[in-house]
């Protein structure tokens, strides 16, 4: 995952999230983002999208799901107010809770 001089802007594609919610997801993603471009060790998505699950279990509960990459398709159930698509730079990031 290459992400040199990206932008950390996010650009809100689609939500049901409250505001606050909105603002504690993406500063975890962009948190994540930014962690892993400084690890030494390659980045890669599916580690973003791990660090990002197991905050959002732990700060929120339930079940969350995520989904980070820059080329993908989905179809989910998720419960009421629980779902975010945003984009910070060219990494689409699906964040939902089910369960």
């Amino acid at each position: 995952m290459a992400t040199d001089g990206i932008t950390y802007e996010p650009k809100v594609n689609y939500t049901e999230m409250v505001e606050a919610d909105q603002l504690l997801v993406i500063d975890i993603a962009t948190n994540a983002l930014k962690t892993q471009e400084k690890s030494e060790k390659p980045i890669y998505h599916k580690d973003v999208a791990q660090i990002i699950k197991q905050q959002l279990d732990t700060a929120k509960g339930g079940t969350w799901n995520v989904i980070v990459g820059v080329s993908f398709g989905s179809f989910v159930t998720h419960e009421t107010k629980t779902i975010i698509h945003f984009f910070i730079g060219s990494v689409a990031f699906l964040i939902w809770r089910h369960g």
